[in-house]
Formats: C-alpha cells, sequence, structure tokens
C-alpha cells in the first residue's frame, strides 16, 4: 500500500517555519520530504456525531522539508503521530499561509507528499 505522508498545519508564516502534526501515526516523514499538495478538511456534527469531509486538494505546492524541531532538540523525521516544528523551503509558502488564514470554522489543512 502506498499511503502519503501528511501533516497537519496549525500555523505557518513566510520565513518557512510552521507548526503542527504528522497525521500518520505509523510513518515517520523524513527531513528531505517534498510536500505536493495543500488539503482542506471539515469537521461537521455535534460532539457526539462528528464527521470529517474531505474539502479536497486547495493548491499545489512545491515544499522541502528541511528541519525539524521536536521539544527543543534537531532530528532527522517528524515521528509518527506527533507534533513538531518544521522549516520548509520551496515554492507555496504564500498560498499555505493564505489559505490558513481564510480557513472557515471548523476547517482544517494538511499538506501532503508521496511516500518515497
Amino acid at each position: 500500500m502506498n499511503r502519503s505522508l501528511e501533516f497537519g498545519v496549525d500555523s505557518a508564516d513566510l520565513t518557512g517555519h510552521i507548526t503542527g502534526r504528522n497525521c500518520n501515526h505509523d510513518l515517520d516523514i523524513p527531513v528531505g520530504t517534498t510536500f505536493t499538495s495543500i488539503h482542506k478538511t471539515r469537521v461537521d456534527g455535534d460532539l457526539m456525531h462528528l464527521n470529517s469531509i474531505e474539502l479536497g486538494i486547495v493548491g499545489r505546492i512545491q515544499l522541502t522539508l528541511s528541519a525539524v524541531e521536536f521539544y527543543g532538540n534537531n532530528i532527522d523525521v517528524v515521528p509518527g503521530g506527533h507534533s513538531a516544528g518544521l522549516t520548509l523551503e520551496g515554492d507555496g509558502l504564500e498560498m499555505l499561509v493564505d489559505v490558513l488564514q481564510n480557513l472557515s470554522k471548523r476547517e482544517f489543512v494538511s499538506i501532503a507528499a508521496e511516500r518515497t
């Protein structure tokens, strides 16, 4: 099975620093990974009956993971299921920041890369 690598983005700035979490609980995201798409998801329903609705790809990017900060240390991967601070380089930072700034209530953003 060839699942994509997905990182849920909580914040991003134009210098390439982003925070969030590795959405893949069983897969690490290594430095050197290039994220190629921005995805949006909306959560609907009440607390007892939540549904995640995939809103699809909202942008194409070419952002390469150049550094991972994990509990104050620089490491070579974003561990599966964990939060981290990332440094990204490449094309698409402005688009990512814009998507984050224009989210509606209960919408969330992730970036994805194909596994190699």
